[in-house]
């Protein structure tokens, strides 16, 4: 095929999930929040950030809640059992934020990573609650992004799941078991 038969597709969505989405724990949070506006700027709504609902300290300003964000699919999403906080965040750019309450899933834990080892073979036995915990995050993100899909997508769209570090990974492996046609990206920083 030569060079020129090739077309540039642009994704109808993209999701960026990190433990660092309106967590500013490291330098992930710089990478993402940086690059927010450019792509914004490209994507519009169309672009959603995914991160933990960690900071629940009253006066944090990284997370700005809008109620009337995808109120008909949030609606749908608390019916399916997941736990989300729609906004913005509030970095240059605004982009539109999920933040996802993983904590449900602690109870499944077990049962959970006995999938993961079942289909990928992805060892947890030794694993700690530091491995465990963002495991649990990344699982629930990928929960949210199928809701997400079903609910405003077609077969048509093009979607990309992009996760960053090993404490997304748990999305990418949901998805690809659960909803394969959404296109995953994963990216280590270090």
């Amino acid at each position: 095929m030569e060079k020129d038969s090739f077309q540039n597709i642009q994704p109808d969505y993209i999701f960026e999930t990190s433990w660092e989405i309106c967590n500013k724990v490291g330098g992930i949070y710089t990478v993402l929040s940086t690059k927010a506006l450019t792509v914004v700027n490209k994507f519009k709504n169309n672009y959603i950030c995914i991160g933990p609902d960690v900071s629940k300290e009253p006066g944090s300003t990284d997370f700005v809640e809008d109620e009337n964000l995808f109120k008909n699919w949030r609606d749908v999403a608390q019916q399916e059992g997941l736990r989300i906080r729609i906004g913005r965040w509030n970095v240059a750019g605004n982009p539109i934020v999920i933040l996802v309450d993983f904590t449900p899933y602690f109870e499944k834990k077990d049962a959970i990573l006995t999938q993961f080892w079942l289909k990928f073979k992805l060892d947890s036995i030794s694993g700690q609650w530091d491995y465990v915990e963002p495991l649990l995050f990344g699982y629930a993100a990928g929960k949210v992004i199928e809701s997400f899909y079903q609910y405003y997508c077609t077969s048509l769209d093009k979607i990309i799941a992009h996760f960053h570090e090993w404490m997304t990974g748990g999305g990418s492996l949901y998805l690809e078991e659960n909803t394969p046609q959404i296109a995953t990206v994963f990216t280590p920083h270090a």
